[in-house]
């Protein structure tokens, strides 16, 4: 089938784009979208340009065209960011991989608007979501950088563990912003969910300069301490 350009709406630009990832939606080949803008300003961000509304658009039909080009050799799109669930087209590029390319997609989200993820997958545009919970609750503003209600990542916590959907939850562990004892919180928070990935802090990029210089966290040292609990990075 020729590439559908003329039901393709004209969606604004995209922050990045990565062809073929391994890595970002486990067992599945991927192509990687990238929104921008987001919400937060966590400290710890290594996608600055991309979060603070700073990177170059990238043509969105050019994207999507290329996606086309190869979906039969895709196993799926995830769409980060920034925050996707901020861009104001999400509902219609999602119809768009789901119905017209008949890609899975997978979202990655800060939890932020539970209201939009529970519309998204309850029309079944999403296949798999990955959610950040940044924090314990009495630090989620510092780790995100901006006021946050604990309340609305609590909603967005419990209607996507509710749904049948893959789903992963996800924290950074930035030494000097949390410690393992935050990490202990956090498990608690989510009830032991076997699905809580810890993910190793990159300082390279950093938002916040002065977390650029700190040495990176022990991967030993976490595994010890939160036995069954997945490391990565």
């Amino acid at each position: 089938m020729p590439f559908p350009l003329v039901r393709i709406p004209d969606f604004p630009p995209v922050g990045g784009y990565l062809p073929t990832s391994f890595l970002d939606w486990e067992g599945h080949v991927a192509a990687v979208v990238f929104v921008i803008g987001c919400n937060f300003r966590c400290p710890f961000c290594h996608n600055v340009p991309l979060a603070t509304g700073m990177a170059e658009g990238i043509n969105t039909r050019a994207v999507l065209s290329d996606i086309w080009r190869r979906r039969l050799f895709l196993d799926g799109v995830v769409i980060s960011g920034g925050e996707p669930t901020l861009y104001p087209n999400l509902e219609e590029l999602l119809q768009w991989f789901r119905n017209d390319a008949q890609i899975p997609v997978k979202l990655d989200t800060n939890g932020s608007r539970p209201e939009i993820l529970d519309r998204l997958v309850r029309r079944g545009l999403v296949d798999a979501v990955a959610m950040d919970v940044k924090a314990p609750w009495e630090k989620y503003s510092l780790l995100s950088g901006v006021s946050v209600e604990p309340d609305r990542i609590r909603s967005s916590i419990e209607l996507l563990g509710a749904l049948e959907i893959s789903l992963e939850f996800r924290t950074t562990f930035v030494p000097g912003l949390l410690s393992i004892e935050d990490l202990r919180r956090i498990r608690l928070q989510l009830n032991g969910d076997p699905r809580w990935v810890v993910q190793l802090f990159r300082p390279e990029h950093a938002l916040d300069p002065a977390l650029r210089g700190i040495a990176a966290p022990s991967r030993e040292e976490i595994a010890s301490a939160l036995p069954g609990v997945r490391v990565r990075g």
